[in-house]
This record gives structure tokens, C-alpha cells and sequence, in this order.
């Protein structure tokens, strides 16, 4: 049995860093540090700091001013005692990143990317706070983990994060699932999600009432999924998403709990996560991609905000991303039959798609529904079968900068970065909007129109 994601969090470039004081100086705790942000206790990139835990539940903690930017190293070794726990914490003395055991040892380390100029804090402790002993706390200077390129991110999700699984589609790509233990608005959710994976994978979904191949529940806390496996085969998977999430983050496609339901299916079907994470993570230290972010992969626990280094706004999404479309094809082949987007098929304003996604753009081409759309900031990819098409932004009043080369990262709808063309999607026509945008096509024969606006195009 594996258990992924039970308690997934909602959310919230690179540079060198050189220190311009004394390098490399080693200091000694005195008296006892304290276990807060009136510590008087400094150090700096470089350093290292010798203290000692005198007593059950000691904490001690050292302050160290950091640059936005900055890229920090921070390792925390025990020297006479056993297990050691690092923790740091913002100017305020909110708990921003911590960590247990590095992966090596169970000392601790964790790489920590400054967003904001100021006072930091880093707490040196026991796990469980029942051990007592000295310990070394050195910082230096830190650094990103390499870029992945989609077939990299796609190939983690499947082969990286666990050994490959997959349902045995060979002769029927029906999968079962039973949706009965959820609220109304849970199956909802559920049902639309179901449909998004069915739009890029040879998937088809059917409902049942019984024994299932995917079975829905929503009575544990937290969201997660769970798979048995039989060798690379996934036997059966359960998807858990509580009723109280549906409240805390909303009904409608676009919201938190819609990605939610997205992620957890993902799961269910086979794919990992983005990088080597569980229930919690914090950017970069749990990267294993520099570019792990929502813009590549629903399975990543990263928003476009929390990874600085990616270009983009924040924004919700609602469908599986690049990385995801290629990593479910992966195990599952690309569509084999009709789905949404084959044929001939225009996205925006006076889009032809059916389904959840004709719902969701009715919503905001159409007729506003926020039991639909609430209008959350959307962030998604267009994955596209055949025919001659066409994506109509008319109705868009702020600057677009747009590429319709398959791979491509354009900005709509005023927000950086959040429309992704799939691979192997051809997009025929483009119309944009009133702003003075900027427009590339690709190898077809492109129809491309500016309307309004000193636009540009290629």
C-alpha cells in the first residue's frame, strides 16, 4: 500500500551570494542562547556556530541577515548527541522551512532561497526535544538544483518519485469508479477532474456503485490517495479528499480543491510527485528541479509564486499541465478516440468545447457561474486533437504575449506565464485581444490577428 499527500498544503532567481565581512569565522555559544528572536546570537555566510543543548526541550536559536536572492547551505551536525532538528524562522518568528534527517545522516539540512531582505533565524534542537549535547551549525553559500527539461519532469512523475505503476490497459482502457461516499459537490469536482485526465490520456472513466478501480471518499482528514500494487500494476486506488476541504477552498473549477482532485487522480492513475516530497515541502530545499512548479506539473506542491525562479503569476489550474500530458500518455497512450478537442475547435470567446471544459468556458465566455468558475486566477494547458484550430482572446484588454510553438509559455489575461501549448498540439489561428500584443506563430499556416492595439506579429 502507498499513501501520498495526507495533508497536502494549500499555497501561500537565482543569483550569487558574497558575503562582505570576516569569512569562515567560528563561534562558541556562551550562555544559552535563546530559544526566540531576542537571541543575542549572529552569524553569517560562512560561519560556523558551536552550541550545546544543556537541557531537555533547549532551543537554541542564532539570527543571520540574508538579502533577497540569497541561496543559503544551512546544516546543522550533532556532535555528542544523536538526532538533531533544524528549523528556521522569518523576522517575525514564523516557522518558514525545517528539517529532520538530510538524506545521509539524521543530521540535518536544509538549501533556503531568500524572497525577502531581512532577519532570519535558526534553531538548533533535538528531535523531541529529549536529548542534550553539542552540535555544529555552519551556513554557506547555497545553490539551485539543475532545470529539467519536460521529458525529465515527465519522467520523474512516472519512473523518479516511485518505481513505475500503471492499470493494466492493454485490452480496455475502461477504468471503474465509485463516487458514492462523496457529497454532491465532491462528486462534481471529481467528475470534471476525471474528465480533464480523460482529454490527454486513452483513458475512459465509468461510474459504479460497487467494487471499483478507483474508489472516492472524503471521510479522513487531509487529501491523499492510496494504491495497491501488484509488481507494476495497480491493482486498486482509493482517492480521499475530506469534506472540510471542499469548504476551506471552494467548489468550483479553478479552485484549490478542484487542483486538489486533479492531483489526487493523478496519483490514483500512477503519477508521483515532482519532486522527492510528501505531505509538506519548501522550495528549494525539497526541489529536485530548479523550474518544480505548477507551470509544468500539477503533481508538484510548488505554486508559481513559490518558486521564485519561474516566470509566472500565480494561478490555479484546470487540467493536467505539459509535464502531466506527457507523463500519463507515458503510461497510457494519447487519445485514442473522440475527446474534447478533437476536430476542428476554437478556445475563448465563442469556444465549440463540450463537457467540463464547455462548462468552464461558458462560464466565462458565456454566462457567468460561479458555482462554475469564481473567477480565480487560471494558469492551464492547451492539449489539442487534430483539425484546424483556432484561440480567440478578443475579449482581452491587457498586453498578451503570445507563442503558439508547441512547449511555449505565453501571457494572457494580464497574468506572466500562464498559458503552456502541449507537445504535439497545433494551434491554426490566433486572435488576440485590444492590447498591444505580440503574437508568434508556429510551422502551420497561421491566421494570426492583433485587432486593437500596436500589436506584433510573427
Amino acid at each position: 500500500m502507498c499513501t501520498v499527500c495526507m495533508a497536502s498544503r494549500a499555497p501561500g532567481v537565482e543569483c550569487d551570494y558574497t558575503y562582505a565581512g570576516p569569512a569562515q569565522q567560528i563561534l562558541t555559544e556562551v550562555g544559552d542562547a535563546a530559544g526566540s528572536t531576542a537571541t543575542s546570537y549572529v552569524m553569517a555566510v560562512g560561519d560556523t556556530f558551536n552550541g550545546a543543548l544543556n537541557a531537555n526541550g533547549d532551543d537554541d536559536w542564532i539570527r543571520i541577515d540574508l538579502t533577497a536572492g540569497d541561496i543559503v547551505q544551512i546544516d546543522l551536525a550533532a556532535t555528542t548527541f544523536f538526532d538533531p532538528y533544524l528549523r528556521l524562522y522569518d523576522s517575525s518568528g514564523t516557522l518558514i522551512a525545517e528539517n529532520d534527517d538530510n538524506g545521509v545522516s539524521v543530521n540535518s539540512s536544509l538549501t533556503f532561497l531568500a524572497q525577502t531582505s531581512g532577519s532570519y533565524y535558526i534553531s538548533a534542537r533535538s528531535l523531541g526535544d529529549n536529548e542534550t549535547g553539542t552540535y555544529a551549525l555552519s551556513v554557506t553559500n547555497g545553490s539551485l538544483p539543475p532545470a529539467g527539461t519536460v521529458d525529465e519532469l515527465a519522467s520523474y512523475l512516472t519512473d523518479g518519485y516511485w518505481t513505475r505503476r500503471s492499470f493494466d490497459t492493454t485490452t480496455d482502457n475502461t477504468l471503474t469508479v465509485n463516487l458514492t461516499a462523496l457529497t454532491a459537490a465532491g462528486q462534481q469536482l471529481a467528475r470534471w477532474a476525471l474528465e480533464m485526465w480523460e482529454g490527454v490520456a486513452d483513458l475512459q472513466f465509468v461510474e459504479v456503485g460497487g467494487t471499483a478501480d478507483i474508489t472516492f471518499d472524503d471521510n479522513q482528514s487531509g487529501a491523499f490517495s492510496s494504491s495497491v500494487t501488484s509488481g507494476a500494476t495497480i491493482v486498486s486506488s482509493t482517492v480521499n479528499v475530506d469534506v472540510n476541504w471542499l469548504t476551506s477552498y471552494g467548489t468550483a473549477m479553478g479552485s484549490y480543491s478542484f487542483q486538489t482532485y486533479l492531483h489526487e487522480i493523478g496519483h490514483a492513475l500512477g503519477l508521483g510527485h515532482q519532486g522527492s516530497y510528501n505531505v509538506s515541502a519548501t522550495y528549494p530545499t525539497d526541489a529536485v528541479f530548479a523550474n518544480d512548479s505548477w507551470q509544468m506539473s500539477v503533481m508538484s506542491y510548488f505554486d508559481q509564486i513559490d518558486n521564485t525562479t519561474v516566470n509566472a503569476d500565480l494561478g490555479y489550474l484546470f487540467g493536467p499541465m505539459l509535464a502531466d500530458i506527457l507523463a500519463i500518455q507515458t503510461l497510457y497512450g494519447a487519445p485514442s478516440g473522440t475527446v474534447v478537442s478533437t476536430g476542428n475547435t476554437v478556445y475563448g470567446v465563442g469556444h465549440t468545447l463540450t463537457g467540463a471544459l464547455g462548462q468552464l468556458f461558458d462560464a466565462i465566455y458565456v454566462t457567468p457561474n460561479s458555482a462554475v468558475y469564481d473567477g480565480a486566477p487560471l494558469a492551464f494547458t492547451i492539449h489539442d486533437v487534430g483539425g484546424t484550430d483556432t484561440i480567440d482572446y478578443s475579449d482581452d484588454t491587457v498586453a498578451q504575449r503570445v507563442d503558439l510553438t508547441p512547449e511555449a509559455i505565453s501571457d494572457v489575461y494580464g497574468l506572466v506565464g500562464n498559458m503552456v501549448i502541449a507537445r504535439g498540439t497545433i494551434i491554426e489561428n490566433y486572435v488576440a485581444g485590444s492590447g498591444d500584443d505580440s503574437v508568434t506563430g508556429n510551422a502551420a499556416n497561421n491566421d494570426l490577428r492583433g485587432e486593437g492595439g500596436n500589436d506584433s506579429l510573427l
